[in-house]
């Protein structure tokens, strides 16, 4: 399929999807994955939690620096300083276990949003989520195989198409990108320079 009806989306944005179909297609558009896109997997047990939103996520890490959920009075501007202060409390390996607990990971499959994104002619999938809903996806995608990187060392050795995780990756890949320190830093990360070399 590499046809796209642009009288499906509002006439102002016609230009700009013909202008990423017409990428695309020529193998030359790379897609970038956050968090939401995980909420799409599929429930392997419908007793298990769905994934956290970020700011649920920054619910969970003000409950375990304040001993409380956080109530209606009771707010926060920025979900990477209460990482910080999270860490700085209690250590990085508290933190990046709230991050590992948060997640169903393997409660979860990928669902077919997953592996028809997947079926995508990109030159790169990158995404900061740090579960493995992707990359267990690719499994199930037959048209193009993904190499998967989820540090600098295999960066080097991977070939496009990739599945480029940007923050850390379950169950082990470290350090999680989640704290106002984590992006201080980030920039001088080998992804991160992949990353913005592929924007421009």
């Amino acid at each position: 399929m590499n046809t796209v009806n642009l009288n499906e989306f509002p006439a102002d944005a016609r230009p700009y999807i013909k202008e990423i179909a017409d990428r695309l297609w020529s193998k030359h558009a790379a897609v970038m994955i956050g968090s939401g896109f995980s909420r799409n997997a599929q429930k392997n047990d419908h007793t298990k939690p769905d994934f956290p939103t970020w700011p649920g996520l920054g619910d969970l890490l003000y409950e375990k620096l304040n001993g409380k959920k956080p109530g209606p009075k009771d707010t926060y501007l920025n979900i990477l300083k209460i990482a910080d202060e999270v860490q700085a409390a209690f250590g990085r390996p508290v933190l990046d276990k709230l991050v590992i607990d948060s997640l169903p990971d393997l409660d979860h499959s990928p669902s077919d949003v997953h592996i028809e994104l997947l079926n995508l002619p990109w030159t790169d999938v990158f995404t900061t989520n740090y579960d493995t809903l992707l990359e267990r996806a690719s499994q199930n995608v037959y048209n193009y195989k993904y190499d998967l990187v989820v540090n600098k060392n295999e960066l080097i050795f991977a070939e496009q198409p990739r599945i480029v995780k940007l923050h850390g990756s379950m169950p082990s890949e470290r350090p999680f990108i989640v704290s106002e320190e984590d992006y201080r830093k980030y920039p001088n990360e080998l992804n991160f320079q992949v990353f913005r070399k592929r924007l421009v």
